[in-house]
């Protein structure tokens, strides 16, 4: 009776689109009093338990590090380097929009950082140089999920507290990922612009050496920020947690390189990132409860055995993962989606030999991409918005994007080098 309960207080719920975390608590305590033995304050017990990790204080950090960056201009830095660099080509801008979302991607760790910030710039620029709008929403949309793939990312630090991973292996195994996404985003523009001419826009001149290396000078800070962070965790020289608290104090020392560091950008940059964590963390404690309420009733153990019924082979559950996953990741945001699938996924990934390490990475490719797929979309909603675009051309423009973003994804489940060779050679196995 309490199992009924309990699933149908989730999913009306989330068919009224409650928020997550209220949610969750509320199906939590409907199974307590339906017939449960247990007492009601062991939800307050589990929420607490559910954030009390070292690992959760990177979130705040990298949280605060990207919006920093937004505040003091360092994205308009990033955005004139990548110009520089490969603005020339055939729609050079939406190369630009890739490189620039692997580039910020290694300071944000999240995709609507990307998006609301660097997002913006990239819009505006590729309108000014005559691209469609509805093409440029939809690339804008679909590089962001490069984001939470590449080092930091919020969605790997949740993933590494839910299934007791290293971090920093995390971190590791999502470079390569992150940049196959890149590689067969440019595929899909480099073939579009040569299909149909009239997306590419107005061609830009190509940057001169001395303008190249003023961009690089200007930029070079920034682009310095990844390599820190990832680099100093590789070397053991600071704890993912410690790389939160250094990202933010290099965002700082950008800032006053820069120039563009004030008492008011810090106290706006604390407000924004105090209200973003306090969401996320929210939603981390109220996972806590959930997840005890789910492995007491064994649901992972159920659901387990149901796919091993239909399917013995590794292979074909990691295809039921994935569509799983997606179509989880198209109703709710990436780390909330996470929180709720991770104990099913945890024990999915024991029961049919998948390792944790690329198991993190294919639910964090799953469920970012749901952030362009209807009826969230919120990424693509963003991008749309900046674009003054209707939301229909959107999604028709991000169709190639997200089938090229499917066929990375793909190559991320069945070659799992991609996501295991950086960790394995630099952490060991």
């Amino acid at each position: 009776m309490e199992g009924i309960v309990f699933g149908v207080i989730l999913v009306v719920l989330f068919a009224a689109n409650v928020p997550v975390a209220l949610t969750l608590l509320a199906a939590t305590v409907g199974f307590i009093l339906t017939g449960s033995d247990f007492p009601l304050e062991i939800v307050t017990q589990r929420m607490w338990g559910g954030v009390q990790s070292v690992v959760l204080s990177a979130i705040p950090m990298y949280i605060l590090a990207a919006i920093l960056m937004n505040n003091m201009g360092v994205t308009e830095r990033i955005f004139r380097f990548a110009c520089a660099l490969v603005g020339h080509l055939r729609g050079g801008l939406y190369y630009v929009n890739i490189l620039a979302s692997v580039i910020f991607s290694g300071m944000s760790g999240s995709n609507t950082a990307d998006v609301a910030g660097l997002g913006r710039i990239e819009i505006r620029a590729m309108i000014d140089a005559g691209y469609d709008r509805a093409y440029s929403a939809a690339i804008t949309a679909a590089s962001s999920i490069i984001g939470p793939i590449i080092p930091p990312s919020i969605i790997l630090v949740v993933y590494a507290q839910l299934a007791n991973v290293s971090t920093g292996k995390l971190f590791l195994a999502g470079v390569l990922p992150g940049c196959l996404m890149a590689f067969c985003l440019s595929l899909i523009v480099f073939t579009a612009v040569r299909a149909k001419p009239v997306l590419a826009g107005n061609p830009l001149p190509r940057a001169s050496l001395r303008e190249f290396l003023m961009s690089a000078r200007d930029g070079f800070f920034a682009l310095l920020s990844p390599a820190i962070i990832v680099g100093g965790m590789t070397l053991g020289i600071v704890t993912p947690s410690e790389a939160g608290v250094l990202a933010v104090l290099y965002s700082m020392l950008l800032g006053l390189i820069y120039g563009s560091l004030s008492l008011e950008v810090v106290i706006r940059s604390l407000r924004e990132a105090a209200f973003f964590t306090g969401a996320i963390m929210f939603v981390i404690a109220a996972s806590g409860a959930f997840g005890w309420a789910v492995n007491i009733m064994e649901v992972p153990e159920t659901i387990g055995t149901a796919i091993q019924a239909v399917t013995a082979s590794k292979w074909i559950a990691l295809i039921l993962i994935n569509i799983g996953l997606l179509m989880l990741g198209a109703l709710e945001a990436g780390s909330a989606a996470l929180i709720i699938v991770a104990p099913v996924l945890i024990y999915l990934g024991r029961l049919y030999g998948i390792d944790p390490v690329q198991l993190g990475i294919i639910a964090a490719v799953n469920l970012t991409m749901g952030s362009m797929t209807p009826p969230v979309a919120l990424s693509l909603f963003i991008s749309a918005q900046i674009a003054e675009v209707p939301m229909k051309r959107a999604v028709l423009a991000a169709i190639p994007f997200f089938l090229a973003l499917i066929a990375s994804l793909l190559i991320i489940t069945y070659v799992p080098e991609f996501s295991l060779l950086l960790p394995n050679l630099l952490m060991g196995t």
